[in-house]
């Protein structure tokens, strides 16, 4: 565990970036796919310009078209 978070540091697009995909493949409640790559870098960048608040992240999620215009599940 040590080093860790300095690890993190120094990947932190990347990181934030897997979390979106994660945080977004919930939220659809399917796999993401290439087509949801688009989706998942403009939300990434969003947040980096805000410093990477969660908040951004989850608002990102919520107001993407894919999210909005996901099927419901029967």
């Amino acid at each position: 565990m040590d080093g860790l978070r300095e690890a993190l540091m120094q990947r932190q697009e990347q990181f934030v970036q897997t979390i979106t995909e994660r945080l977004l493949a919930y939220a659809l409640g399917r796999k993401t796919e290439y087509y949801d790559r688009p989706v998942i870098r403009a939300i990434t960048r969003h947040a980096a310009a805000q410093r990477y608040c969660w908040s951004d992240i989850i608002l990102g999620i919520v107001n993407s078209e894919s999210f909005q215009m996901r099927r419901p599940v029967s």
